[in-house]
């Protein structure tokens, strides 16, 4: 899917069922992405269903940062990178 396309899915999802709901929907997919995490540490979630709760968890993230500033979430993340890089070089 293309940027463009993806921009146009969202701006779709955020006029269907508006911000806050999409805020809850984060809240949910982060939830069960946190028990997959717990259940495998215990050995008993497949890498299929952490891969299908990372992908929830990033398209919800896409969205948060579509509709609250893609650049300046970029610009963030980019900061936030750097920042762990110099903690790695420093230990």
């Amino acid at each position: 899917m293309t940027d463009s396309e993806k921009n146009q899915l969202f701006e779709q999802v955020l006029t269907k069922w508006g911000i806050i709901n999409q805020v809850f929907m984060v809240m949910e997919e982060c939830g069960e992405l946190l028990n997959v995490l717990a259940k495998a540490k215990r050995g008993r979630a497949s890498k299929e269903e952490i891969i299908t709760e990372l992908a929830d968890v990033s398209i919800m993230v896409e969205q948060m940062a579509f509709f609250y500033g893609e650049k300046d979430f970029l610009i963030e993340k980019e900061r936030k990178l750097q920042r762990l890089k110099e903690r790695l070089n420093k230990s």
